[in-house]
């Protein structure tokens, strides 16, 4: 009896040993995805040639910081996180994964898993402008994007490209009057910041990121040539988040801040550091020549 009490409990110490291990492995398995690195599949065409549809790249937490909710409820669209301390801030150029900013009401909103992935174009800070598409940065000197893209994309002519596409610029309307080929000189927000409110402009393009910011509602009051937040004159308003400024590399076919906007810090997940795996979604081919593939900027 006392032997098969023995057998009893050894069997019982080496389940709940094997539980352990396996609660053990998953909870060491989410911990790396949340705070070290996650891999992400391309899904569209939008950053072609860089990246392919199929391929599966390494988003690394570590280097801007990895983004740890403090609430689950995001019913409202708001999200709350902090974020730990990264090794550097982000650069132009960076491959970034981040969660889509706007919602179905034209806010900015937060959607759980629905992330695009782009290159940065500006930093808070930044004025960034399109001059034949392409990018200008009043911070950095170098090449942004691919010029061959931004090239098709300024000889492709105006009649065949959709009037969305080419017209739809900052707002997701016409509204401005701008293009996507020519896009005047546009402040990316820093925190901290103070924007003198003084035109229609200023009140269309940074509508979004106030209103999110203060919760309240902003107009423009086209008879008194006013600012208004809740009905009250804004003459100026001091930013309290950064926002970036990303761009797809496909210039001509990528939806990104030319169309929407601005991109919250908080809603920055991670920088794409290399390609993991690629494969063709069209045939099911593993792309071996691009496994490993580095697309870290280097500086």
């Amino acid at each position: 009896m006392k032997r098969e009490w023995d057998i009893l409990w050894r069997v019982v110490w080496w389940v709940c040993a094997g539980l352990w291990a396996v609660a053990l492995c998953v909870v060491v398995h989410y911990a790396r995805r949340a705070l070290v690195a996650d891999v992400f599949v391309v899904p569209s065409e939008s950053m072609q040639p860089t990246l392919l549809p199929g391929d599966r790249v390494k988003v690394d937490k570590t280097i801007f910081g990895a983004r740890l909710y403090t609430s689950l409820d995001f019913t409202d669209g708001r999200m709350e996180s902090v974020r730990t301390r990264g090794r550097r801030a982000l650069r132009h150029n960076d491959i970034v994964v981040f969660n889509y900013p706007v919602d179905d009401r034209g806010h900015i909103g937060f959607k759980m898993n629905f992330v695009y992935v782009k290159r940065v174009a500006a930093l808070p800070g930044d004025t960034i402008a399109f001059v034949r598409s392409r990018p200008v940065n009043s911070h950095f000197k170098g090449t942004i994007g691919i010029p061959e893209q931004q090239r098709l994309l300024q000889e492709t002519p105006d009649s065949l490209i959709p009037w969305g596409a080419m017209c739809n610029i900052l707002v997701e309307t016409a509204v401005l009057g701008y293009t996507v080929k020519d896009i005047p000189s546009v402040y990316v927000p820093r925190r901290g910041d103070i924007l003198r409110m003084d035109g229609r402009d200023k009140a269309e393009i940074y509508r979004r990121a106030i209103e999110w910011e203060t919760g309240g509602s902003l107009a423009w009051d086209e008879e008194r040539q006013l600012c208004l937040a809740d009905g009250r004159p804004l003459p100026y308003y001091r930013f309290r988040k950064n926002y970036y400024f990303v761009c797809g590399d496909m210039a001509y076919g990528s939806g990104d801040s030319r169309y929407w906007g601005f991109v919250p810090e908080e809603y920055i997940v991670g920088v794409v550091t290399d390609v993991v795996k690629s494969v063709d979604p069209a045939t099911g081919r593993e792309r071996k020549e691009r496994r490993g593939l580095d697309l870290t900027t280097r500086r």
